[in-house]
C-alpha cells in the first residue's frame, strides 16, 4: 500500500510567502508526496527531474482527489505545470528507487477553470533519441525524454505547439478523435506538420 506524503508545512517553511528559490524534494520509493499552497489563487511549479527514474506528475482536485490533468516526467526532464486553488499537485514515485525533484513554485495570476470540461488521457510517446520540449498553455511545458512515454490528461480543445527555428507553431489540438488511452507518436506527428508548414 502506497504512503502519502505531506511536505506542505516543509515547502512553507522554505519558500515562505515569496517563492522565489529552487530546492530538492526527494520522492521515495512506491510512494507518493503532495504540494499545495492555500494562499495561492493559482500557482505554477517548475520541475526538474534529477534522477534517472521516470515520476508521474498529477493535478487532482481537492475536493474528491478526481485528475484534472497529469503526465509523466522522464528521467531528466523538466515541465511547468499550473495548479489552482481548487486542486493540489502530486508526484508519484513508482520505482524502486527514490527520485530526487528539483521544484521551485512561484505565485501566478487566476485562471478560468471549468469543472464542466471534458478531458482525455492518452500518452505522449517520444520514439526519438532527442528530447522533444513541447508547450502546453496554462497547463504545462513538459520535456520529453529521448525513448520515454508520458501519459497526459487534458480537455477537449487544448492546443499542443512545439518551437522550430525560434517560432511556436500548432503540433494538435486535443480533440475526440483522440481515443482515451490513446499513444501518440510524437516525432512522427512533428515530421508530418513540418513537411506541412514546409509546404505553405
Amino acid at each position: 500500500m502506497k504512503n502519502l506524503i505531506f511536505i506542505l508545512p516543509v515547502l512553507l517553511l522554505l519558500f515562505g510567502s515569496c517563492v522565489s528559490e529552487r530546492t530538492v524534494v526527494c520522492v521515495p520509493a512506491k510512494q507518493s508526496i503532495e504540494i499545495d499552497y492555500p494562499n495561492y489563487d493559482l500557482f505554477n511549479v517548475n520541475l526538474k527531474n534529477s534522477s534517472l527514474k521516470n515520476l508521474e506528475v498529477a493535478v487532482l482536485s481537492k475536493a474528491n482527489n478526481t485528475k484534472i490533468k497529469g503526465f509523466g516526467l522522464g528521467k531528466k526532464g523538466n515541465a511547468d505545470v499550473l495548479v489552482e486553488a481548487e486542486n493540489k499537485l502530486v508526484l508519484q514515485n513508482e520505482a524502486d528507487k527514490p527520485v530526487y525533484i528539483k521544484l521551485k513554485v512561484t505565485e501566478e495570476k487566476q485562471a478560468v477553470f471549468n469543472q464542466d470540461e471534458t478531458y482525455i488521457s492518452f500518452t505522449l510517446k517520444n520514439t526519438s533519441a532527442t528530447s522533444i520540449p513541447l508547450i502546453i498553455p496554462s497547463v504545462m511545458n513538459p520535456n520529453l525524454s529521448p525513448y520515454s512515454k508520458s501519459g497526459v490528461s487534458l480537455k477537449i480543445g487544448q492546443k499542443i505547439f512545439f518551437k522550430s527555428n525560434g517560432k511556436k507553431y500548432l503540433l494538435l489540438t486535443v480533440s475526440d478523435s483522440i481515443n482515451e488511452g490513446a499513444e501518440i507518436d510524437v516525432p512522427k506527428l512533428l515530421k508530418q506538420r513540418k513537411m506541412e508548414l514546409g509546404s505553405r
